[in-house]
């Protein structure tokens, strides 16, 4: 008898309750997914939730992402007997070990009708060097037994032997493809949603988001959205919002997010942050959050609240930056920073306004600009609704995501939205 609904078997190495955007984003294309009609199951870490989606089935099995868990996700891959494998892939998710990049090698082996796509949230592949020889030795053993020409140090087999393979950015994609170079006949860019469940847009949601800030209602309020970790640009703009203030007393910041896991910190803490706000004499004009539960509208309530989003990004803005499309939906006009492969769907002064990365007073002068400028704050407030039509919402990201699956599925080309 033919089954009604297409498997899928979803595998992450991150999901909530972690704090790290990637498994806030995973448990709602999951459910997102399982409301399209797919059946879907999620293999994920021990650490995870099973709890915190529903509509499909979490198996929280893995308590490592190393060679010992190879044969638990095979079986489990056997038992489910999915129609697709869609891997959720960033290094540092898999502990940045070697196994999990030979994987869809080995599950089609066991699962040979099975299609594989694999999602690459960023352009960071997993670390052999970080591991013991022992590591590395079995890796190379490991590719030399899966034969073939294609297989990467950093990506193994995941992007030869995935039937689909989609980015974030362009700019993802062009330094992914450098692994391989055929890869763009069969990749996609689907750029990420809100993260957010979100609140009702009005009056009452920004009182209750300003009331949560503690910012008084006639205050022009700047906001950065998302977690913390060094690269964000922070540093950057506590000093440049220090030296707004000096010509606009009353201006605040609220930075909104929690710090991210230990993998990101590299001797960084949050503590740095509040010392540089002591520093300029500014930590009174700040409000900071902290983490907020990913599956409540606070965090949308403080988007309400603010007037302005600044993301100083320090290598530049791109389509896959979840925060810019927290902040787009909300209509709000977005500062951020332009790297060395800049996004063309990002328009200065269009849908967003942009400056030099790592510059304080650039950052300064992008926010004095919007306070000046009523039509320019106009300008990108339209931008970011036009942004959040075509790319920033989850009607776009599930639309684009089974069209990728169907085309893995059936061989067929992946139809672009209009």
């Amino acid at each position: 008898m033919k089954q009604d609904k297409t498997k899928v078997l979803v595998i992450s190495g991150v999901f909530p309750p972690m704090p790290i955007a990637e498994a806030d984003h995973i448990a709602r294309l999951s459910e997102g997914l399982a409301r399209r009609g797919y059946d879907v199951d999620v293999l994920t870490s021990s650490q995870g939730n099973a709890a915190s989606v529903t509509g499909c089935r979490v198996h929280a099995d893995i308590p490592s992402w190393n060679w010992s868990a190879q044969a638990p996700i095979l079986k489990a891959a056997q038992t489910l007997n999915p129609d697709l494998v869609f891997f959720w892939f960033v290094g540092m998710s898999f502990e940045f070990h070697p196994m999990i990049s030979l994987l869809p090698t080995h599950i089609r082996t066991v699962l040979p009708n099975a299609k594989i796509v694999t999602q690459i949230t960023a352009p960071v592949g997993v670390r052999p060097k970080a591991y013991p020889f022992w590591t590395r030795a079995a890796l190379k053993l490991s590719a030399f037994r899966l034969g073939g020409g294609n297989i990467s140090y950093e990506y193994g087999t995941l992007l030869r032997d995935s039937d689909r393979v989609i980015a974030m950015a362009e700019s993802h994609l062009e330094r992914i493809a450098e692994h391989l170079p055929q890869l763009h006949a069969k990749a996609d860019i689907i750029p990420p949603p809100p993260l957010i469940p979100m609140s009702a847009p009005g009056d009452a949601s920004r009182c209750r988001g300003r009331e949560l800030l503690g910012v008084p209602m006639d205050a022009p309020l700047f906001a950065y959205f998302g977690r913390l970790y060094r690269g964000k640009g922070l540093e950057y703009l506590i000093e440049g919002f220090s030296l707004l203030r000096e010509q606009t007393p009353a201006a605040r910041l609220a930075i909104i997010g929690g710090p991210a896991p230990n993998w990101f910190k590299e001797g960084w803490s949050v503590e740095d942050l509040h010392a540089i706000s002591r520093k300029f004499g500014i930590e009174d004009a700040i409000s900071w959050t902290g983490e907020f539960p990913f599956d409540s509208d606070v965090g949308s309530l403080y988007l309400r609240a603010v007037d302005y989003a600044v993301l100083p990004f320090d290598e530049g803005a791109a389509l896959n930056n979840s925060s810019i499309a927290a902040c787009a939906a909300h209509d709000l006009p977005v500062i951020t920073t332009t790297g060395e492969r800049p996004e063309r769907e990002f328009v200065d002064g269009e849908n967003v306004l942009l400056c030099a990365p790592m510059d304080a007073g650039a950052l300064s002068d992008a926010m004095k600009r919007l306070l000046a400028d009523a039509s320019l704050t106009a300008r990108l407030k339209k931008g970011a609704a036009d942004l959040t039509e075509r790319h920033f919402s989850w009607k776009a990201t599930l639309d684009r995501t089974k069209n990728v699956f169907e085309a893995a599925l059936h061989g067929a080309e992946v139809r672009e939205l209009a």
